[in-house]
């Protein structure tokens, strides 16, 4: 039946992996509307959550800044990737976050120096940013890993998934007493544990369009 088949379709699209921001960019810079649009789905929520972080009372006075500088950011993006697209950020989420800032700062200080111009070149290591705007990076960035990571928690064996539970005896004591405490032999549970931190590295990084682990790398390498 149409319906069957339109089920089936829906489902094998949602099987397929996300295209990386690599590849987005890429597209975007070929003429393809539609990697922006996918670029805008995955990571606007994250410039509009910076640039409320770094101006909530300008974004409360007037309804229309957060959308201003969220397009300014936007078009920031776009023009400097044209502008030297061998240059791509090795990080699309601390690189929009950065864009929204500077927007945000050159912005307001346009607004007291009684400028017009909304707008900083993206470029411009000059903005000095407080610890404080980099707190939406840092607790988004942790969310989408941790979302991630619950995923591909879920899609491990029932066996790998327990054994992925026991990180605090792996980690907490030497790899003998883990392999003890958990009725394994030394060499299995170290083969094992490689094995299960490469899948849910992979696994992470095609969740997250690309970017696998926030800084630190994850936690069990350790």
């Amino acid at each position: 039946m149409p319906t069957d088949r339109a089920a089936e379709s829906r489902e094998s699209q949602r099987s397929l992996p996300s295209p990386s921001d690599v590849f987005l960019i890429a597209s975007m810079l070929g003429g393809d509307a539609a990697a922006l649009s996918k670029l805008m789905d995955r990571y606007d929520r994250l410039v509009r959550y910076t640039v409320f972080r770094a101006s909530t009372d300008r974004c409360l006075q007037d309804p229309e800044w957060l959308d201003s500088m969220s397009s300014a950011t936007w078009e920031g993006f776009v023009r400097t990737m044209r502008r030297d697209p061998n240059n791509r950020p090795r990080s699309l989420r601390a690189y929009l976050a950065r864009i929204a800032r500077n927007q945000v700062v050159s912005a307001l200080r346009g607004m007291r120096s009684g400028g017009e111009g909304l707008e900083i070149d993206a470029d411009d290591d000059k903005v000095v940013i407080t610890s404080e705007l980099e707190e939406p990076i840092e607790t988004l960035s942790r969310l989408e890993f941790l979302e991630a990571l619950r995923a591909c928690l879920s899609e491990l064996s029932p066996e790998d998934r327990t054994l992925a539970t026991q990180l605090e005896a792996i980690t907490e004591r030497r790899w003998k007493d883990a392999a003890a405490a958990l009725g394994l032999a030394e060499s299995t549970l170290r083969s094992r544990w490689q094995s299960i931190l490469e899948r849910l590295r992979g696994c992470v990084r095609q969740k997250t369009g690309g970017e696998s682990f926030a800084p630190g790398d994850f936690a069990g390498d350790r």
